[in-house]
């Protein structure tokens, strides 16, 4: 996530970590991802973290609309 604006969470406006994993062979850019807060928190979107899945961005994984928040 070099280079690229903290996530937070939307829940918490805590911010959040990503970890993408990809298999570049064959000019692959998909990756596989996951998402989860930083430090642990008490967020009312606990139910729907850890993200997880593959997509080129962070922003392709389903719910990332409803977890993922603007930077501060």
């Amino acid at each position: 996530m070099k280079g690229h604006q903290p996530l937070l969470c939307r829940g918490c406006a805590g911010h959040l970590y990503a970890v993408c994993t990809t298999d570049h062979t064959g000019g692959n850019k998909v990756g596989q991802w996951e998402v989860d807060h930083e430090m642990p928190v008490s967020c009312p979107l606990a139910g729907l973290l850890p993200l997880t899945g593959r997509g080129v961005s962070v922003h392709d994984l389903p719910g990332a609309e409803e977890v993922l928040g603007p930077a501060r």
